[in-house]
């Protein structure tokens, strides 16, 4: 059986595909996003966001069913930083699925954390959705380090 991902990417300027790199090692994804001073970096389940110190990103969670079905969620967003002093979240006041993260001067990762209760279409139960943000200098630019090929075995030590 095929499982089918659902991506959703929205931009609000044209995007602009500078360079298609070589495939990534087998058994590995990758998908790295540039906008500008901005960077979002995807492998497998894992999503990075490269954010400037001075600057702040809206952010919105949302869930989709089995079927990929927009699932709706019960009661307000909880959102939370795991570290104040690298980003703050402001909640939208409107639309709970919506906040914005704002650098507090810090620099360093910080995840973003989405509570709610969800209907998935069997019930609703509590979700919890992660984002990690890497907050840089302005100037900055982002780097990545990632395995080259399969892991090898490592060599026992020759005895003398």
């Amino acid at each position: 059986m095929v499982e089918l991902q659902r991506v959703e990417i929205i931009f609000g300027n044209t995007l602009k595909i500078m360079e298609v790199t070589e495939e990534p090692p087998r058994g590995r994804s990758e998908i790295k996003l540039t906008f500008e001073q901005f960077t979002v970096t995807a492998e497998g389940n894992h999503v990075m966001y490269t954010l400037p110190v001075d600057h702040s990103v809206l952010m919105q969670v949302s869930y989709v069913d089995a079927r990929g079905n927009p699932a709706t969620i019960d009661g307000d967003v909880a959102w939370a930083s795991s570290d104040e002093a690298i980003a703050s979240v402001q909640v939208d006041l409107q639309d709970s699925t919506i906040c914005r993260a704002v650098p507090m001067g810090g620099m360093g990762q910080v995840q973003i954390t989405a509570t709610c209760d969800a209907d998935l279409g069997e019930g609703t139960r509590e979700l919890i959705t992660i984002c990690d943000i890497q907050v840089v200098g302005g100037e900055a630019v982002a780097g990545s380090i990632q395995p080259l090929g399969e892991p090898t075995p490592i060599e026992p030590p020759q005895r003398k």
